[in-house]
Order: C-alpha cells, then structure tokens, then sequence
C-alpha cells in the first residue's frame, strides 16, 4: 500500500526528520507509536555506517533527559507553578502559558531546519543548534523557578520551550544524517518508548517537589542540559565546506501549504489529523486542576496519579501501537482502525471529564493512551499511502502533514482555555468539546479514498479544475 519511490528518493517511511515533535504528553504517546510501529518494518541497507552500540547509548540518554525537562512542564510542573502565583486565573493563563510556545516551535522549528543545514562552522551543522536548544532550555527554566510573576512564567517557559524543541530537531536532524537505514526501525522505536517513558519518571518525581520551584524547574532543566552537553561533546558532526544551500523563501513558504483541490486525499488527512491532535491538546491541559478541584487530590497525590496513569498509558499505548500496524498491513487497511480510534478519543475525554473517582480518571487516561496508540501507528501509515505520486516532494509534503498535529496541538491550549470560559469555569465542558472535535476528526476520514477501495499504487490523484 506505500509509495512507490524512485532508488534515488529516500522514503520518508525511514527519514527520522520526517517524525513530528510532540507538544504535550498525550503527543508523545502519538509520536512514540509512530516510531514503534516503524521499528517492525524492514528497511533496506544503505551506504552510511552503522553506529556503535555506546554512540546511540548517549542519544538515548539525551533523548531521555530532553524529554523529562521539556513533557514534564505541560503535563504537571507548569499547572503547579500557575496555582502558586496566580491561582485566582489559574485556568485562563495556564493556556496562555502552555500555547504561545507552542506556536514559537511550529513555526520556528522548519527554519532552524534550514539555518542549520546552511551552517559552516567548524563544530559542525547541528552541533552549535544543540548546544544553543540545551543553553535555552536551562536559561528559560531557570527564569520559571525564581520569577514570582505571571509575565516572567510565561516568558521563561516561551525560551524554554523553544530551545527544548530545537535540541529534540537537531537530535532528529542528526540521525537523518547519519542512522543508516539498517538501524533506523530498531532505534527509532528505542527512541519512541524513551519519549512516553521520561515523563512518566519526571512526574513522579516532579509530586515530591512541588513545593520547591528551584527544585520542580531548575532540576529537570539541569539534567537535560547536563545530558545535551554530553552529547554535543562527542557528536560526529564534522565541518561542512560545500556552498551553502540558496534560501528562497519561495521554498520556506512551500513547506507550509499545498493545494486541496488537486489532492483531495492529502487534504482530509491533514484535516482529520488537525482535528484528532487539537482534542488530544485540550485533553491533556486541564488534568491536574481536575483532579486537585474535583477529587480533593494535594499536589503529591496528583503527581502519582498523573504518573500511575502514564505508566499505564504507556503499556496501553505500546500495545496499541504493535496491535494496529502489524493488523492495518495484515488486512491491508488503515481507514477502520483510524475511525475507531478517533472516536475513541472522543469517549475517553468524555470519561475523563465526568471522573467522580480515581478508577474512572485512570480508566479514561489508558483508553485515550490506547486509542492514540492506535492513531499513532496507523495515521503515519496512512498518511504514507496518500503522497502525491506525481512529484518527488516526499519531505515537503510530510512536512505539511506533521504541521496538522504540531499546529493544532499549539492552538489546543487556547481552545481548551476558550471552551473553559464558556462553561463558567466546568472542566467538563472542556473535555465534551474536546470529545465532539476527535468525531469529527473520525468523519472526515470516511472520505478519504484509500486501501481497498482505491488503486493500491496511487492513492493521492491530480483534482484537475
């Protein structure tokens, strides 16, 4: 059911820049599944050499250290520290403080992209770029912990993030350049589990802190730079001397949009993912004040909670992952699995948002984790089958997808926040919304002609008109 792709064309199948970049802990779960469900896909050899056992060791635990620092905050740390200095409009700059640096790395991100691959420096392309995102981090963090103001938070957690997400690029950037294609499924789907792992670890430890701000902030963004730094260290990224790339913003503004009517397909998956994403966003901002307001949880209590139910979410979501990508190739069929999760999703939100227990909340959190496991393996799939066959602009196109999830994950926090005010301050109302927006999701997956009831080998046709 993939691509056909020309010997010269890498797939995008086992480019890991091709991978989109979680914006909250529900998304790492997505991104996670993604790359498990690759891990099971044979992939050709290539020229490159593979890497050393002790070399990938040092990603892993880079990757690992990057993501307690950068999940942590917007699953736990960030709501914690919003009721510490402003807990009277807790709800409303909580989002504001979760979004606006959301939008910073959706549209800074695909620009560090370019500036790194024009670098010359005698470190190297990615090196300075890593160091830089590491350096943010701890900086912005540090301005989280000893502010006592609403506007030094949400600044401090805008350059934070932002350099959170340009490290976790360039640890991307780097693979794509030199993880031979031998390897690319094995480490990758490492790579997946280490990115739903670290944040269940941050948030258990992270409920013990809660009343240290140094300690819940600066700590966390300690570890990640320690675990960056040693990575930069011993990074094999040698000086390039070839002439830069020519920038053309032409090219920068084509990686952003395409044309629906001449690729129907390619439209409803972005426009479904878009859909799936923004209620996995406003389903994981309000959680810790749910279970605090509604359940009488204390700060410790909501940390162990939080990580009881991610670490059951991550079985849930691994086993979700493999389920449906070994059953969707076994069948040779995406769209039923993608409509069942989606509404999935929709049923989990709306256990979760009508939680009078603990069992229903976890019960609603490892069903949405399962049902993004699902989403996850298959959506990528999917998305894979419906490329364009007329171009050779595989990773422009994948690009545009990627921004269907990171875009709407960004713009979550604000709907969720919007949804809030709406309902006078009823989280559930959150979550309903949330719920009515994965259906809809689920809908405009129907249309997509895909599978078994299209031509296998091209599933995105020229609209013309």
């Amino acid at each position: 059911m993939a691509p056909k792709y020309s010997d010269d064309s890498p797939s995008p199948l086992s480019d890991p820049q091709a991978y989109e970049l979680p914006l909250n802990q529900a998304g790492t779960i997505g991104v996670g599944a993604e790359r498990i469900n690759d891990a099971m896909s044979e992939t050709a050899d290539s020229a490159l050499p593979k890497l050393r056992a002790r070399y990938l060791w040092v990603i892993y635990i880079a990757q690992l250290t990057l993501y307690i620092a950068w999940i942590v905050p917007i699953a736990f740390s960030l709501a914690i520290r919003v009721d510490q200095i402003a807990p009277d409009n807790r709800d409303s700059i909580l989002a504001l403080a979760v979004g606006l640096p959301g939008l910073f790395v959706v549209i800074g991100t695909p620009l560090v992209g370019i500036f790194s691959d024009r670098t010359r420096s005698r470190f190297g392309r990615r090196r300075p770029w890593l160091l830089l995102g590491s350096f943010l981090g701890l900086v912005g963090s540090a301005v989280i912990a000893l502010t006592g103001d609403v506007a030094g938070l949400i600044v401090g957690w805008c350059i934070a993030y932002t350099g959170y997400g340009i490290a976790a690029s360039m640890i991307n950037t780097h693979l794509g350049d030199n993880l031979p294609a031998v390897q690319r499924g094995r480490v990758m789907g490492i790579l997946g589990a280490t990115t739903q792992i670290a944040p269940i670890l941050g948030v258990a430890v992270a409920g013990s802190m809660a009343s240290s701000p140094i300690a819940l902030f600066l700590l966390p963004a300690t570890i990640a730079f320690v675990g960056g730094l040693f990575f930069v260290v011993i990074m094999r990224d040698p000086q390039v001397t070839t002439p830069r790339p020519a920038l053309r913003l032409s090219k920068v503004f084509e990686g952003f949009y395409f044309n629906p009517r001449r690729y129907p397909n390619l439209a409803w998956v972005w426009i479904s993912k878009a859909c799936v994403f923004l209620a996995i966003s406003m389903a994981g901002l309000y959680g810790v004040y749910l279970l605090s307001s509604r359940l009488g949880l204390t700060t410790a209590e909501v940390g162990g909670v939080v990580a009881l139910a991610g670490l059951m979410g991550v079985g849930a979501g691994i086993l979700g992952a493999i389920g449906s990508g070994y059953l969707s190739d076994k069948l040779k069929t995406r769209k039923p699995f993608l409509v069942f999760s989606a509404v999935a999703i929709g049923v989990s939100m709306v256990i979760t948002g009508t939680s009078a227990t603990l069992v229903q909340y976890i019960v609603g959190a490892v069903v949405l984790s399962l049902s993004i496991g699902v989403y996850g393996a298959v959506d990528q799939a999917l998305a894979l089958d419906v490329l364009p066959r007329d171009t050779d602009e595989n990773g422009r196109f994948l690009a545009i997808i990627g921004i269907g999830s990171t875009l709407p994950q960004a713009i979550g926090p604000f709907a969720a926040g919007f949804a809030l005010a709406l309902g006078s301050g009823n989280y559930t109302v959150v979550y309903i919304v949330g719920a009515v927006i994965a259906v809809c999701g689920a809908l405009f997956i129907i249309p997509i002609t895909a599978g078994r009831r299209a031509d296998l080998e091209t599933h995105s046709i020229q609209v013309m008109g």
